[in-house]
């Protein structure tokens, strides 16, 4: 949680959570209403998605080409925008670490 309250004091970190957020909001009701499923099942689906980690279910699967195109780009920008947290997370750990060996009475 240290790592999260470092890199919320970082610029537009803002920005690029609420777009991750956004990003899975908008894959879930997609694929929800886009398959018929029911909300977890469209959750975990666009989170497996974004993450590039396979879907164990074997009845969750797109037959719409639509979906299928959808997916496609859902993966290339979502990738870009996980990174760009991950990294921001990193990187605070990296500084939160670093600190408290120079420091280690401030833990």
């Amino acid at each position: 949680m240290a790592a999260v309250r470092y890199a919320r004091r970082e610029e537009n970190f803002g920005a690029v959570a609420g777009a991750a957020l956004l990003l899975v909001a908008i894959g879930t009701l997609t694929y929800t209403l886009g398959n018929g499923w029911n909300l977890i099942d469209g959750f975990y689906f666009a989170v497996s998605t974004l993450t590039t980690t396979s879907v164990a279910d074997p009845e969750l699967v797109l037959v719409d080409g639509w979906l299928k195109l959808f997916s496609a780009f859902y993966i290339l920008v979502g990738l870009g925008i996980l990174v760009e947290l991950i990294r921001r997370l990193g990187y605070a750990f990296i500084v939160i670490q670093r600190e408290a060996r120079e420091d280690p009475s401030a833990g």
